[in-house]
């Protein structure tokens, strides 16, 4: 969606963000000739005007990769290329016009990506150091790195590529049922319907390729007619039915213990996501040695009801 990229230059890139008028985005073709002649299929290209000048715009194309890749320099600079031959060939872009590109390679592996020699000339960089020198490097792109334990950017509330973050970065089925509850929260307002429709779309998918027990996600629509109190308990009730499989299926094998250490790790982790580190490892502590199934089952109701870290840790069973 636009607008997800449009937040996306909002927290990398300020300033130019300033003079855009990003609320004009529009999708680019995204099909062209490759570098083996061959036709491609990129990942996300739009065009943008200015706001001072609309007859002048920038095109933004995003590559995804989810992991190493030791071409990726000389890959996107030769993408880039391709695809504005192709825009001219197509009229969509001048042969007169030069318009400004960013081209962001966006990380969501484990291990970052490599130069073909290894090196990445822009790692070690401050953002703002690396963005002053990538103008001179012949090979350069924006990052956005999102793999590992890299840190989220700072951004606002409302930034929808923030959001989509959060939910790529929900690695247990509760954690990602639990971050979109969050994020229909706040982006309630009827412009974000088709926003809300997208986080559903793709968090269905999700769970329907998770190695975790299957969780049904109501229909969209049904979401959007619930009240904050239904839609809570909606979410209550697949986070339970999660664990209570789980739990159920320790104990058919005999690994009740493993089925119980695993609850607890997931709870910790839905905990840290919700609240950060410091209330996970008070939910860890908590929850230490063989917790109870009302340990488990209680400890998982104030994750989901409790709005602030103090309340949850205030709360947690002793």
């Amino acid at each position: 969606m636009g607008d997800v990229i449009a937040d996306l230059i909002r927290i990398t890139l300020p300033a130019l963000a300033a003079e855009l008028d990003l609320d004009a985005i529009e999708p680019m073709p995204t099909e062209f000739i490759g570098l083996d002649r061959s036709k491609r299929i990129g990942d996300a290209a739009y065009r943008i005007p200015f706001l001072e000048n609309a007859e002048r715009g920038a095109i933004t194309a995003a590559e995804f990769q989810g992991g190493p890749d030791a071409g990726m320099l000389g890959r996107t600079r030769g993408y880039t290329d391709a695809m504005l031959t192709d825009f001219r060939r197509r009229g969509v872009v001048k042969d007169s016009e030069h318009p400004l590109v960013l081209p962001f390679v966006i990380h969501t592996g484990t291990s970052r990506w490599t130069a073909e020699d290894g090196t990445e000339p822009l790692a070690g960089l401050s953002v703002e150091a690396a963005r002053e020198v990538a103008p001179w490097q012949p090979q350069a792109y924006i990052a956005m790195d999102l793999g590992g334990d890299a840190p989220l950017p700072e951004g606002a509330a409302d930034n929808r590529f923030l959001a989509a973050a959060r939910l790529v970065l929900s690695r247990t089925a509760p954690a990602l049922l639990e971050q979109l509850r969050r994020e229909r929260r706040c982006f309630a307002g009827l412009e974000e319907r088709a926003f809300r429709q997208g986080m559903h779309a793709w968090v269905e998918e999700a769970l329907l390729g998770a190695s975790e027990p299957a969780l049904e996600l109501p229909p969209f629509e049904e979401l959007e007619g619930a009240k904050e109190a239904d839609m809570t308990n909606v979410f209550k009730d697949m986070m339970d039915r999660f664990i209570e499989e789980n739990r159920a299926a320790g104990l058919a094998t005999g690994l009740e213990e493993g089925a119980v250490a695993g609850q607890r790790d997931l709870l910790v982790a839905m905990a840290t996501r919700r609240f950060g580190p410091p209330a996970g490892r008070h939910v860890a502590d908590a929850l230490d040695g063989q917790p109870s199934p009302e340990m488990i089952a209680e400890t998982s109701d104030l994750i989901v009801a409790c709005e602030t870290p103090e309340e949850l840790v205030g709360s947690l069973p002793k």
